[in-house]
């Protein structure tokens, strides 16, 4: 499987995807990570350089994530994320057709005013102190939401994620796919990841 995370600044993406690299046994690869984890099978592939607070896919161009995507979905699980291609289907969105109903778009529903807390909070611990434009966060909200929309009539599979669980929820996606769960493609869901164990 392959999930694709959508969300604005300060949504949790990252997070999620240090979340997945302590799962367990993490090794850096060509402008990726490998992480090897009891609870999943096959490897885990997560995209991007995570040397910064922020990382992930928006240190790579498009181009370079497709040739990462097509080098890393036969070995395993693929996770990627960012920020600028949360926002837009192109190139990136037509090289994961081939993947079909396996390719997830994850959207995470993190309320935006906690995005801007935490956007805020990012930039004053790196000792930056002028204002936030926070139009620039809030315009990204109304992009995102009109992509999901795109890809839902569409016929992708979308997946909404519910920022309270989002770690637990996009770990489970993972484990159900090995578990051949059927995900009909074009329909949303929210999975409870209330209900699901902690791993």
């Amino acid at each position: 499987m392959l999930i694709k995370l959508h969300g604005t600044s300060g949504s949790g993406k990252s997070t999620v995807a240090r979340f997945l690299m302590a799962q367990g046994l993490t090794v850096p690869e060509d402008k990726a990570y490998r992480v090897d984890m009891f609870q999943l099978d096959k490897p885990l592939f997560i995209l991007g350089l995570y040397n910064t607070q922020c990382g992930g896919c928006d240190t790579l161009t498009a181009l370079e994530q497709i040739d990462l995507i097509h080098k890393y979905a036969p070995r395993g699980h693929v996770f990627y994320e960012g920020l600028l291609g949360s926002e837009y289907y192109g190139k990136l969105g037509e090289a994961s057709e081939r993947y079909g109903k396996d390719h997830v778009f994850a959207f995470i529903d993190t309320p935006i005013e906690i995005c801007i807390h935490r956007v805020i909070a990012r930039r004053l611990a790196k000792g930056n102190v002028k204002p936030l434009n926070q139009d620039n966060t809030r315009n990204r909200v109304h992009k995102i939401a009109s992509l999901r929309s795109k890809l839902i009539r569409t016929g992708r599979n979308v997946v909404d994620i519910d920022y309270h669980q989002a770690n637990i929820q996009i770990l489970d996606l993972f484990k159900a796919s090995e578990n051949d769960s059927p995900r009909s493609a074009g329909h949303t869901e929210v999975l409870d990841g209330r209900a699901a164990e902690n791993p």
